[in-house]
């Protein structure tokens, strides 16, 4: 199975270092090699939190923004705020990252994280903003997964 799953908590240090879970760091792709080896980009999330991208998913996020129209006022704001919070980084041998401050701040990360992972990214919550996220949509996920699934749902989530 390729592609990133499960729930973990874990704790970032003062330095705003994590440990990504050993599960997610040994998923292996379509290719045969680890997702997340080498390089991965950390980015301002939707919802509140950080997202996770192995460079191959990062390349096609990439590409698929590239298509749309730069003459769109809403694509050049998505744009800007998109691009201007992206961080290439390595983690070192023990899994561990290194969140840029900036990036703390736009998730309101704190010393205990929750992490998930959901299929092409992996998400870093701050375990309050994920519970309160998932409170505005308590009672839903059946509903959701019928509308997903039957293709009777539109673009905008509605």
């Amino acid at each position: 199975m390729a592609g990133f799953f499960g729930q973990y908590q874990t704790t970032m240090d003062d330095k705003g270092r994590f440990a990504l879970p050993a599960k997610l760091r040994h998923v292996i792709g379509h290719d045969g090699n680890l997702l997340l080896e080498g390089n991965i980009i950390l980015n301002r999330g939707l919802e509140g939190c950080l997202a996770v991208y192995a460079e191959d998913e990062w390349n096609s996020v990439q590409e698929r923004l590239a298509t749309l129209d730069f003459t769109n006022q809403d694509y050049r704001y998505f744009s800007r705020r998109f691009y201007s919070g992206v961080s290439q980084v390595t983690p070192d041998k023990n899994g561990r990252v290194l969140v840029p401050q900036h990036l703390i701040a736009e998730a309101d990360l704190k010393k205990e994280l929750l992490i998930l992972g959901v299929n092409r990214w992996i998400e870093v919550w701050n375990p309050d903003r994920y519970n309160y996220y998932l409170q505005q949509y308590r009672g839903t996920y059946e509903e959701v997964a019928g509308r997903l699934f039957s293709g009777k749902h539109d673009q905008s989530g509605e």
